[in-house]
């Protein structure tokens, strides 16, 4: 058995109870204080020493969170730190915050706060990540340059390692590649599978509020009708995926928000909707940034509406195949050549895409589950905790190896 595997799994009891002890509390969003103190705690205890990464979100970004259902926040930080000293350097990612979603689970560890929950998985990586953490200590002076922890926020909000991106989080030291873990539940434990080159869709969010003109249902010319507006909004938006994109390219558009009204025989003065798009090449995103925003103001205009516009931004994940090739072996190490599969792109979004636009990265699929397992973002999505000390394995050997032949 690999060493770094060996020495995760004598951890398992500790990596376990980091786990769980964070899914009791889920936090969302990028201002996670309970998640935050809890690292750096624990990092104290290992002789790590921490600093937050992030900054101060600007009040109309604030606003634009709420309006997609998250809360007022008015920080995001992150906790960074570093193990080894030098060059090279590898950065190791977790993300830690949680979902606004119920648990359906009845566990020992269910969430303690009502429709908030890890059912994304990212109380294992920060777990993993803590496991990690401390069998890289206590190889420290073995090690040939830094090891740089990234523990994340906002994950699920699309920008949080901008955030720490922005405030310097790949500096001092400079950083030369990077890696990440996401668990999948319906993935058997023990398997391992990527992709090269782009891992994972964009995903550009669009939030609009129409403003209309109220009245009587039965004087609508005196009106301007907003729900009318957002219903010739929907249909502009679904021609425009299946007549100005290649049909080669995969596009996924999706409303997943329209509401307004409060009676049958009233017109509304508002309407709202939100929707998405998710792509994976560069040519047909920025052919569709620069369309949708127009249909929005011509549709809305074209109806004598008004409207206020919100975006929210994720690049794909990009990983680079020269890298992943040289950290398969790594892998190998931990789970065997014959349980590591190269796949096609997910059609979900990572917002690692933030780092790998800087330096060379890959992310790995993790199997946490079985086939038959609840997916990601459902509430009675559960865990198989077997897969947190290989996660962590995983986090030690990469680096371990990158560092050596660099």
């Amino acid at each position: 058995m690999n060493t770094f595997l060996s020495e995760a799994k004598e951890n398992f009891t500790q990596i376990t109870q980091d786990r769980r002890q964070l899914h009791r509390q889920p936090e969302i969003g990028f201002d996670l204080p309970v998640t935050v103190k809890y690292v750096q705690t624990r990092l104290s205890e290992m002789g790590i020493e921490s600093r937050l990464c992030g900054g101060v979100i600007d009040e109309k970004l604030r606003q634009n969170f709420m309006k997609g259902g998250f809360p007022y926040m008015k920080q995001c930080y992150g906790v960074t730190a570093t193990i080894g000293e030098g060059e090279p350097c590898i950065l190791l990612r977790a993300d830690m915050d949680a979902l606004p979603m119920p648990e359906n689970a009845e566990l020992e560890f269910k969430s303690e706060i009502e429709n908030r929950a890890h059912m994304c998985g990212h109380d294992a990586h920060t777990a993993m990540l803590l496991g990690a953490a401390q069998i890289l200590k206590n190889h420290e002076a073995e090690l040939p340059g830094t090891v740089k922890l990234m523990f994340q926020p906002g994950e699920e909000c699309g920008c949080g390692s901008k955030f720490m991106v922005d405030d310097g989080i790949l500096e001092n030291p400079t950083v030369n590649a990077a890696f990440m873990i996401h668990v999948m539940p319906q993935l058997n434990v023990g398997k391992v599978q990527y992709s090269t080159g782009i891992a994972s869709a964009a995903m550009d969010t669009f939030i609009v509020d129409i403003k209309g003109k109220g009245g009587h249902s039965s004087e609508p010319q005196k009106t301007i009708d907003p729900l009318l507006i957002s219903n010739q909004l929907y249909t502009a938006l679904n021609l425009l995926s299946g007549r100005e994109t290649d049909p080669k390219q995969t596009v996924a558009m999706t409303v997943g928000t329209q509401t307004g009204g409060t009676a049958i025989n009233v017109i509304p003065d508002e309407s709202h909707m939100g929707f998405s798009f998710r792509t994976f090449d560069r040519t047909t995103r920025e052919h569709l940034l620069r369309r949708v925003p127009e249909i929005v103001d011509h549709t809305v205009k074209m109806w004598r509406g008004e409207y206020s516009l919100c975006e929210f931004h994720t690049p794909s994940t990009y990983t680079d195949a020269e890298l992943c090739a040289s950290l398969r072996p790594a892998l190998e190490k931990v789970v065997l050549s014959e349980n590591i599969e190269k796949i096609a792109p997910m059609s979900g979004t990572e917002d690692f895409g933030y780092v790998t636009e800087r330096v060379p990265g890959m992310a790995v699929w993790l199997g946490a589950g079985t086939e038959s397992s609840a997916p990601l973002h459902n509430p009675d999505m559960q865990l198989d905790e077997d897969c947190l000390p290989i996660g962590a394995a995983i986090y030690v050997n990469v680096a371990w190896g990158w560092l050596r032949n660099h």
